[in-house]
């Protein structure tokens, strides 16, 4: 029988090597579900897609079909960067020999990347198509950007066991973080 105390999961690697298994080390508990993980990811291709846009607002006449290739070509960018970037952490921190099907399972958990671009994208197209201008265009997809942070927000504010003060402060801390962009991207036309 071990006797040793169980150590939480954050200090597995400062302990001493034994050939027991560790039944901290058989889960880990601050894995996110994949629900909250695919939410994680959505939020973070929200944030890419709502600063693609702003910089898209430095061209003096973007067209629609160039600006919605640009803010999906983005994202695509954006969610290879960020699977690659996982699979390096992975492979270094767990020394890890990585596989083909890593490489697939981390593209698929993080493809809310690209989800997130195609609402903008199909505001943009829209634009092409002559639906609204391409200002409306612009102003719709930062609301949609910021609407969506909204919406994942009060997602996972958390139920009546968080202080109600907590959970509005952090939805609302999370639509600010897209507000900001929306606001330096409008003040770079005051410029």
């Amino acid at each position: 029988m071990n006797d040793r105390p169980v150590q939480p999961s954050f200090q597995r690697g400062m302990r001493e090597h034994s050939d027991q298994v560790d039944p901290v080390d058989q889960v880990n508990p601050r894995k996110p579900a994949k629900a909250v993980n695919w939410l994680a990811h959505y939020v973070y291709g929200t944030i890419a897609t709502l600063v693609a846009i702003a910089g898209l607002t430095f061209e003096t006449n973007p067209g629609e079909l160039t600006t919605a290739s640009v803010v999906i070509i983005g994202a695509l960018a954006i969610w290879m960067a960020h699977t690659l970037s996982v699979l390096v952490s992975r492979r270094s921190d767990d020394q890890l020999e990585l596989s083909v099907g890593d490489v697939m399972a981390e593209l698929r958990d993080s493809w809310a990347i690209v989800t997130a671009a195609l609402p903008a994208t199909v505001v943009f197209i829209l634009a092409g198509l002559h639906v609204w201008s391409m200002h409306t265009a612009f102003v719709l997809a930062d609301v949609v950007g910021v609407l969506a942070l909204a919406v994942v927000g009060i997602g996972t504010a958390g139920g009546r066991e968080r202080p109600l003060f907590r959970r509005i402060a952090y939805v609302v801390g999370i639509v600010l973080v897209g507000v900001a962009i929306v606001l330096l991207e409008a003040s770079v036309h005051l410029l």
